[in-house]
Order: structure tokens, then C-alpha cells, then sequence
């Protein structure tokens, strides 16, 4: 770009931005580009944002920033990406405005950058959905559940040599997680998305179906849909009733998808299983009756956090900056709006 050096906001307080971004990858962003900071240890106001975003050419956000009303996009004359910062890149856009600022800003053809996807990896036969290590430690501690009292469950599992079927739910933006299951023959995928075509899920290698019968046909069920209002509760009494005996019902994506009380009470009647990074209500009360159930697994919504999982947020940062405004390429995960309403 002409004109002198890229103009970069980052909203997020300075001890946010610290645990997710190396030194050496802030003090690259700020080589590359003329970058402005919060400083302080409190996040902005709508209101300060919209005082400071005229000029910017790019915005840095995280959980606990500011939305961005109305009056910060009538202020964000050079706006060209904005980048979440957090660890699921949800951007903090309140939706009363959202369909003002749509209409007012579509000539424009402004882009956003998000962070959210999907790490899937097969292993023998347990698999990996995001939240990395929620399924491994749910499927490797299956093999306790044999010896459980009055072994309800002894005789449900599948055995380790037969096919397995394995779904993925939500998966639009996250098409690449299933890519790397193709190496893994025995493993069949199904998938169920209302914005993939049949010829996208074959491209994908999975095979698209209704919601009833991936429930019925998978012995691994993973969920990732994004939380909207026509998700909530998505996941109910009649999926749980399909399932096979011995399959597992893995949700790393948000707890009110899913009716808890519907999953408390065939988790109580059937011999299936659930391993929930997520839950509804988040955390459970020590009371829950899903704390005390021997087929339930629960992890605790952290698998981004540690070394790892913050500072690669870091890491991306600066690489979709560099191929947006220095390489001129899309950066990956960019997304348009006429796809706002349905992400996380």
C-alpha cells in the first residue's frame, strides 16, 4: 500500500496483549506497521474506540472490547480488516447495528479476520475436535468406564477394528479439519450443515445428511455450530434418543446448543457417553448432576490457553496482517459480511 505504513489499532489492555503475543511478534507488528496501543489495564469505551479508529487501517480486538456501534464505524474512514484478538475471534459488533452498518458499509467491501477454527487429529480410533485434548482424554478414558459398578456399559463399545462413522456439526468454516481425516480409511465422515451443498461436503470428503440420522448412524458425534439465536437449543431429547449404544457425544463448541437437561437424562437411562468442554450453565454448580455421572467427561474450556494456544492467537495475528496489506492475499479465515449472522 502507498501512502506510508499501515495504520494498526489494538484495543485490547496491555496485560491481555501480553499473554498472547510474543515479544519478538508485537515487536515485528510494530516494525511493519505504525501501530497504536492500549496501554492502560482496562478495556476502552465504544466511545474511546470511536476517538481513536479514524486513520486505522486495521483493529485488534479481544474479549471485553468495546462494540462497535454505530458511531465507531461512521468514524473508521480507512477500516480495512479488523483482526479479533481473542480466542475465538468473536467480534464484538452489537447486533441492533448490525444490519444498519451492513447496509450503510456493503459498497465499501470491508472484510473480517477471524481466528476461529477447528484442530481435528485421529489416533487409533479416537479423534481430536477443537478444544485439542477434550476428545483424546474423553476416548482414553472409556476404557475405565468397563469396570464401572454392575458394568452397565461392559459390553457397548465398539470394537476397536470396525468402521467407524464419525460427524462433524457447523462445519463452514472449518472445512480443512476434515481433510485430515481422509488418511484414516476406515473412518467414515458425516456431516450436517445447512450452508454446504452436497457436492462442497464430497469435496470436503464427507457425506452431507439430515441432523437425525448423523445422531443415529455415528459412533463419534462432534459438534461445532457457532452460538446464535437459531442454535440455542439445537441439540435435544430426540438426537440423544437415536444414538448408538457406546456412541459418544463430544461438544466443544457452546453449552447452550445443547439441552442439558435433555443430556442429563439419557446420560442417566442409556449406555452412551458425552465429553463436554462446554456446558450450560458454564461452570456447572458443584451440585450438577453431569459431575457425578460415570459416562460423562468434562474438561475445563481451556484447551486454547498455555504457551501454546495464546501465543499462536499472537502469531496469526501478525500473519494475517502481513497477507492482507503486504502480500495482498486473503488471509485465511477471512470471512464477509453477508456471513456475520451466522458465526460465533
Amino acid at each position: 500500500m502507498g501512502g506510508g505504513k499501515v495504520r494498526v489499532l489494538c484495543v485490547v489492555p496491555k496485560s491481555q496483549r501480553e499473554m498472547k503475543v510474543k515479544p519478538q511478534t508485537w515487536e515485528e507488528i510494530v516494525r511493519k506497521f505504525e501501530v497504536s496501543a492500549n496501554e492502560t489495564e482496562r478495556n476502552w469505551s465504544s466511545e474511546e474506540l470511536a476517538e481513536r479508529i479514524s486513520g486505522c487501517d486495521a483493529v485488534l480486538t479481544g474479549w471485553g472490547s468495546p462494540p462497535f456501534t454505530e458511531q465507531v464505524w461512521q468514524n473508521a474512514d480507512r477500516l480495512k480488516t479488523h483482526r479479533p484478538h481473542g480466542w475465538l475471534g468473536q467480534v464484538p459488533l452489537s447486533r441492533r447495528y448490525c444490519q444498519a452498518i451492513l447496509r450503510a458499509q456493503k459498497h465499501r467491501r470491508r472484510k473480517l479476520r477471524s481466528s476461529v477454527g477447528c484442530k481435528c487429529r485421529r489416533d487409533d480410533d479416537s479423534v481430536d475436535g477443537h478444544g485439542g485434548t477434550q476428545a483424546l482424554r474423553a476416548h482414553s478414558s472409556l476404557s475405565r468406564a468397563r469396570s464401572l459398578e454392575g458394568q452397565k456399559f461392559a459390553n457397548q463399545f465398539p470394537d476397536n477394528k470396525r468402521q467407524h462413522h464419525r460427524d462433524n456439526r457447523g462445519k463452514s468454516r472449518r472445512a480443512r479439519s476434515l481433510r485430515l481425516l481422509r488418511a484414516y480409511r476406515d473412518v467414515r465422515i458425516l456431516l450436517y450443515d445447512p450452508y454446504v451443498t452436497s457436492e462442497q461436503a464430497n469435496e470436503m470428503g464427507a457425506t452431507l445428511t439430515d441432523l437425525e440420522t448423523l445422531f443415529a448412524e455415528s459412533d463419534f458425534i462432534s459438534l461445532h455450530a457457532p452460538l446464535t439465536p437459531e442454535t440455542v437449543g439445537m441439540i435435544g431429547e430426540r438426537h440423544f434418543s437415536l444414538m448408538k449404544d457406546g456412541a459418544i457425544f463430544i461438544n466443544t463448541a457452546r453449552g447452550k446448543i445443547v439441552d442439558t437437561d435433555a443430556l442429563v437424562r439419557a446420560l442417566q437411562t442409556r449406555p452412551i457417553f458425552a465429553a463436554l468442554d462446554v456446558t450450560d450453565p458454564e461452570p456447572l454448580p458443584p451440585n450438577h448432576p453431569l459431575r457425578f455421572l460415570p459416562n460423562c467427561y468434562i474438561t475445563p474450556h481451556i484447551a486454547g490457553a498455555g504457551f501454546y494456544g495464546y501465543f499462536q492467537i499472537g502469531e496469526m495475528t501478525l500473519k494475517a496482517l502481513v497477507d492482507f496489506f503486504e502480500q495482498g492475499i486473503r488471509p485465511e479465515g477471512a470471512i464477509d459480511w453477508d456471513a456475520y449472522e451466522i458465526l460465533a
